[in-house]
């Protein structure tokens, strides 16, 4: 009788174990993943030039595909060149955007097809056409990262907005760099954290005309005066910016304060803020209405800070559980973290 007891409550601990999983769940197969999107209960994460997509259920891989070159379901691609690859879903297909081209593939990995590109942006899906994310022209030889939008058939581009981030041989680069949502399309509307100084998100319609903006009152956070010291170190050591570590060197510049947004995301009618606050290693999240009204605090857990980086952060949110994708560098292995409001 004690025998079966102890069966039975194994199999209880098991089956708990299996529906209802732990906080953190690993994930096979990734060593350095660059893109998380939670979506249509799946994970899709891309990772160079391939994408891996896992069950939301199981969290088991389910495919993996692309690599880099020219073929009709490779990307264009170099891990030297600075140039990242955008992963984004355009309608009920899952869009891989390359050096001018954007490729198609259904919810589960399979190719549609391929379309060329004729200007240098990320580009995002809305109403009659694209968003697209990059430089803009150069004014007084300078240029900076904006957002414009396209038709369909790229005859046409008004822009929308011009941030302060100076790319292409920059006079100055400013840290922490004002970084904008990875995907500011939601419902047709453009959301943009305008300004690095204060709490403000102008929300633009497909049109390019300003609709809203929402205000909030935020404290000011102080950067340590270690920042520059580590920042240096971070470019110094990096792979991709030892080369021009000198040159960085000459023109990096620190805010006094942390932006108050550090990344935000807009997904099922709500705003989704990252903030610097900081909670140990945990990282605050703030949920807001599509109005601003705020709806609840928590903190998350994300990967290691790079003071430098073209990737967004590493979490997504789908149907009010926030997923994380972070690395555990003890075992080497990338852990999904769940966390909800």
């Amino acid at each position: 009788m004690k025998k079966l007891l102890m069966v039975l409550i194994v199999l209880i601990l098991l089956f708990v174990k299996f529906v209802f999983p732990a906080d953190s769940v690993s994930l096979e197969g990734l060593s350095r993943p660059s893109i998380l999107l939670v979506k249509y209960d799946r994970i899709y994460i891309l990772e160079q030039a391939s994408v891996y997509i896992y069950s939301l259920k199981d969290f088991k891989l389910i495919k993996k595909f692309g690599k880099a070159g020219e073929g009709p379901e490779e990307f264009k691609y170099s891990a030297s060149d600075g140039k990242p690859l955008a992963m984004s879903f355009s309608d009920n297909s899952l869009m891989v955007s390359s050096d001018h081209r954007s490729s198609y593939f259904d919810l589960d990995g399979n190719y549609i097809k391929e379309e060329k590109v004729p200007v240098d942006k990320i580009l995002f899906s809305i109403e009659y056409g694209f968003v697209g994310v990059g430089p803009m022209p150069p004014k007084d030889k300078k240029q900076f990262l904006g957002f414009t939008i396209h038709d369909k058939k790229f005859t046409s581009q008004k822009a929308v907005f011009v941030s302060d981030v100076e790319i292409n041989n920059p006079k100055k680069l400013i840290l922490p760099i004002t970084s904008f949502t990875y995907n500011p399309v939601y419902k047709n509307k453009i959301y943009i954290n305008a300004n690095s100084d204060d709490f403000i998100i102008n929300v633009y319609n497909s049109n390019r005309d300003k609709e809203y903006t929402i205000k909030k009152k935020y404290p000011k956070i102080q950067i340590p005066k270690s920042f520059k010291k580590d920042a240096l170190n971070f470019f110094k050591n990096s792979p991709r910016f030892k080369r021009s570590y000198e040159f960085i060197r000459k023109i990096l510049s620190v805010r006094k304060n942390f932006p108050p947004i550090r990344d935000l995301q807009i997904t099922d009618d709500h705003i989704y803020v990252i903030t610097f606050k900081r909670q140990g290693d945990l990282w605050e999240c703030i949920k807001m209405d599509l109005k601003g009204n705020e709806k609840g605090k928590t903190f998350i857990a994300l990967n290691t800070y790079e003071h430098f980086t073209m990737y967004p952060l590493l979490y997504s949110i789908h149907k009010g559980n926030i997923y994380t994708l972070v690395e555990d560098e003890e075992d080497e292995i990338w852990k999904i973290h769940i966390s909800k409001f």
